[in-house]
Parts: structure tokens; sequence; C-alpha cells
């Protein structure tokens, strides 16, 4: 009923798998949201391939995957993203392929999105363009070869 296993061949075997490369996640696969809490303020841009969350102030220009600004979050300068959730208040641009306008959003801006949703209750002053699929892909292709080359003369 009770084997005895051989233990050296199960430790071994084990370590394998902890160092293998099948058992460790893929970090570029799923990066971590950014998080800017309520108590802070940045003076500048924002620039990431990941996603970035807003409580706080930009006063700047934010460049990410997508961008959510939270209900007391507040930026004045150009947002370029694929996907930007405003839930505060955006006085500027945005430019993604999606933009959703939440019931507390308040955006003094102009758009330029491919799917745009607005909430019953948002505050929206300002232009919509609506892009074309070959625009917002040659765009993000575009945004994406941008950051490469930051990111190669950050290096």
């Amino acid at each position: 009923m009770f084997n005895k296993i051989n233990t050296s061949t199960s430790k071994t075997s084990d370590k394998q798998e902890i160092y293998s490369k099948k058992a460790q996640p893929s970090i570029q696969n799923k990066l971590a949201p950014s998080i800017l809490g309520s108590d802070l303020t940045v003076i500048g841009d924002i620039k990431t391939k990941g996603d970035v969350h807003i409580d706080g102030r930009v006063d700047g220009n934010i460049t990410a995957n997508g961008v959510i600004i939270g209900e007391k979050g507040i930026v004045v300068g150009k947002i370029i993203a694929r996907s930007a959730r405003i839930r505060g208040n955006v006085t500027g641009k945005v430019d993604a392929v999606k933009i959703e306008l939440t019931e507390t959003s308040s955006v003094k801006a102009d758009l330029t999105q491919d799917q745009l949703i607005i909430a019953n209750g948002a505050f929206f002053d300002g232009k919509c363009n609506r892009k074309t699929s070959s625009t917002a892909k040659k765009e993000a292709i575009k945004t994406e070869h941008n950051n490469i080359n930051i990111s190669k003369a950050s290096g």
C-alpha cells in the first residue's frame, strides 16, 4: 500500500520542471498595469507599452496600450492608445481605436477613434473624427515603431 518513492529521481525532475522555460510565465505577454494614485501629479509625458490607470493628475501626454482615467483622474494633454476608458476629466485630445466615455466623465477634447461609446450622463465638448480601419492599423504600427525607437535610445 505504501511504496517507497525514489526521492532522488523525483527531486531532479521537480527542479528541472521549475527551471524549465515552460514553467516560467511569459513577462512579455502580460505587463502589469501602471497605476498613478490619487495623491500623485505628473508634469510631463507618460509612455508605456502596457496599460495605465490614472487616478491622479497628468499635465502632459500619455502613450499606452490601454488607458483608464478614474473618476477623480485628470488629464490635460493628449492620450494616444489602443483603448481609452474615461471616467474622469480630460482636456486636450484623445486618439484611440476604441474610446469609452462613462456616465462620470467630463471630456473637453477632440476625439479620433474607430469605435466610440458615450454613456448617458457623460459630458463631452469637442469634435469626433472616425478613423478608417486601415488608418487605425497604420497608426498603431507607427506608435509601436516609435516606442521601439524610444526604448533603444534610452537603453
